[in-house]
């Protein structure tokens, strides 16, 4: 389960003192992180500084959020040493723009972890409700269709001013619209390495199947496109990432490329992937040469 605060703060801080302060710490050390849940529900106490922020975007529709990665959902707000916040908008079930858009685009009802710790703050209306699990992500390969053992741990809203810190690779949700028009603000922290090296798993529920992997890395996808159009020299490459790569799932990718390509050695391919040294390759290898043979796959 996240960790979640709930103690009564009565000081009022700017985001600028905000970015300050985030930036001053070890973002990476999670108990850090969560030593900022007060500076993170000052801000929170803070009632004008996002509606100035919202107005001068407005006045500027032309260019709104430019340098916004994320959805509509979100509202870019700064960045420091390793991480950057956010603040995130929670529509209720009956608001326009969820009649309009669905429940899809705002996460809700896709169940997930994140590769990412990250420390929350409700900031308006009731807070969106979240079905919460664990898992060990150590005795997870991280393939499609595998079921992970989950546990349930509870229901929780991240009301105004309670603070939560979800733990990267650890904790599991399940958004849910809350009862009316919330707005939540976050610190993210961000290191490249690992969003794009850590799986991140979307899951079907109750039975803990895999059935995407989220984390943001277009290797896999290039080594499909290879595989679509590859030439010699192509295939050379591919050979040194499918051997190289510190990514597991980028391996897998360039093995699966080469079994395209090569598709009369693709038997081979896949038996030299077993003797990787990360289960995460060795045993989809396995799963792909039994299918080759026509025999039942197992783990």
């Amino acid at each position: 389960m996240p960790i979640f605060q709930d103690e009564v703060c009565n000081k009022v801080i700017s985001l600028e003192e905000t970015l300050d302060y985030f930036s001053s710490i070890d973002i990476s050390d999670r108990d850090a992180l969560l030593g900022g849940a007060p500076t993170l529900r000052a801000l929170a106490n803070n009632r004008t500084f996002l509606t100035k922020l919202i107005t001068d975007e407005l006045k500027d529709v032309g260019s709104l959020q430019k340098t916004n990665q994320y959805s509509a959902q979100v509202f870019t707000l700064g960045e420091g040493i390793n991480f950057f916040m956010r603040a995130n908008f929670w529509p209720a079930a009956h608001d326009s723009i969820f009649q309009a858009s669905g429940a899809r685009p705002f996460f809700y009802d896709v169940p997930h972890d994140h590769n990412f710790d990250f420390l929350t703050v409700g900031y308006y209306g009731p807070g969106y409700l979240s079905d919460f699990y664990e898992y060990e992500y150590d005795d997870v390969v991280g393939y499609i269709g595998e079921a992970i053992k989950l546990r349930y741990m509870g229901r929780e809203a991240l009301a105004r001013g309670r603070t939560m810190l979800y733990r990267a690779s650890v904790d599991i949700h399940n958004q849910l619209p809350p009862e009316s028009f919330s707005i939540s603000i976050n610190v993210m922290t961000n290191f490249p390495d690992q969003i794009t090296g850590t799986n991140q798993y979307m899951l079907d529920l109750p039975s803990g199947v895999i059935t995407s992997l989220g984390n943001r890395t277009s290797l896999p996808l290039l080594c499909q496109a290879a595989a679509e159009i590859g030439d010699e020299e192509c295939i050379d490459v591919l050979d040194y990432i499918r051997a190289s790569h510190p990514n597991p799932r980028g391996r897998v990718a360039a093995y699966a490329a080469l079994a395209r390509l090569r598709e009369s050695e693709a038997h081979q391919v896949w038996s030299d992937a077993v003797s990787d040294p990360d289960r995460h390759v060795s045993v989809q290898a396995r799963i792909r040469l039994a299918r080759l043979q026509g025999e039942a796959v197992a783990i």
